[in-house]
């Protein structure tokens, strides 16, 4: 078991591809002067979130848990080609309320949130090889799934990173996940799809991240005519600097990729984005279909812009010293977010 936190506040940064020992408590947080940083702004400037996205069919559901230390959110989203985005939900609270229950502990926890018609529960653990979920968004979208998931079945990609010189970051990433069980329903109606086809993407993050955050994001995952299963998890402008946060997987065998370029136009993204990498391991062709966006402009201590599109990728990977596999409209995720937090 790999320690976060080491002797003399050393961050064991690294991909790490075993239990990491959560003991984030005893870093010291630094500000600019090395100077440290104790009680509520240590605890405010602690952040963790949580992204889980299901492709079911003709549909596809995002949701996240996410703690800022002084503010707690929870939403999600349904989309259909067909209909757009179909229902939204979007519930905060403080961070001390007691709707919230969200671990600091990345490899085994049971998040919990409820409020009103709302309620969320998600169970993952490395030890017992699954991640589990429970939600109900407003009483009208409903589902629940059980889906296999170790470290030594997924090789999912567990990478930490200094933020900055006195900060740190960590993730985990990983698709697919393929449920042995899955149910999905809107307003009482159970949606079809089939389950053998059904397909999440998984996300976690924690740690003492910028001040102002930026990144690009990427992640998908389908299972493909002839039974083979592809998936992808892909960053820029995040944590660059020392271990690449991108991998994709090809039934389950990962392979890292070290850095991904975006391509496409700032003021017009629903053209198609074009995402690659120099080594010519990935090249992808991306068309938005929809989006679920956010902003908020707190003045100058919280800002936010987020935009997650969905849409379709058409495009290959080719692993080293591996056979390249095409793929044409495999449904997914895109991202731009912009924080001061």
């Amino acid at each position: 078991m790999v320690k976060l936190i080491g002797k003399n506040n050393r961050v064991n940064y690294g991909c790490i591809d075993e239990p990491i020992e959560w003991n984030y408590e005893d870093f010291k947080l630094l500000d600019f002067f090395n100077k440290e940083i104790k009680g509520f702004k240590k605890k405010w400037a602690y952040h963790q979130f949580n992204y889980v996205g299901i492709t079911a069919g003709d549909y596809i559901v995002g949701f996240a848990t996410v703690d800022l230390g002084y503010l707690c959110n929870v939403f999600a989203f349904i989309y259909s080609k067909e209909k757009g985005i179909i229902l939204e939900s979007d519930d905060k609270c403080l961070g001390f309320s007691k709707k919230m229950n969200f671990p600091r502990n990345p490899d085994n926890y049971l998040t919990s949130f409820k409020s009103g018609k709302t309620s969320v529960s998600v169970e993952k653990s490395h030890e017992k090889g699954m991640l589990s979920i429970d939600c109900n968004f407003k009483d009208r979208l409903k589902f629940k799934g059980t889906f296999p998931f170790s470290i030594d079945s997924h090789q999912p990609l567990r990478v930490l990173n200094p933020s900055v010189p006195t900060r740190f970051t960590y993730t985990e990433k990983c698709s697919p996940l393929r449920p042995t069980h899955f149910e999905l329903s809107l307003d009482g109606n159970p949606l079809k799809f089939e389950t053998d086809k059904v397909v999440a993407i998984y996300d976690w993050s924690g740690g003492y991240l910028r001040r102002e955050t930026n990144w690009y994001w990427t992640a998908f995952g389908a299972v493909l005519p002839d039974k083979t299963s592809i998936g992808a998890n892909l960053a820029a402008l995040t944590n660059e600097t020392y271990f690449s946060e991108n991998a994709f997987w090809i039934d389950h065998k990962r392979t890292r990729v070290s850095r991904v370029l975006y391509d496409f136009n700032q003021l017009e993204p629903y053209e198609t984005w074009r995402i690659y990498d120099e080594a010519g391991s990935v090249n992808l062709i991306f068309t938005p279909e929809g989006e679920r966006n956010d902003k908020i402009n707190g003045g100058p201590f919280v800002k936010t812009v987020f935009r997650q599109f969905v849409g379709a990728f058409d495009g290959f990977f080719k692993p080293e010293n591996g056979e390249k596999i095409e793929f044409k409209e495999v449904k997914g995720f895109c991202e731009i977010h912009r924080a001061i937090w």
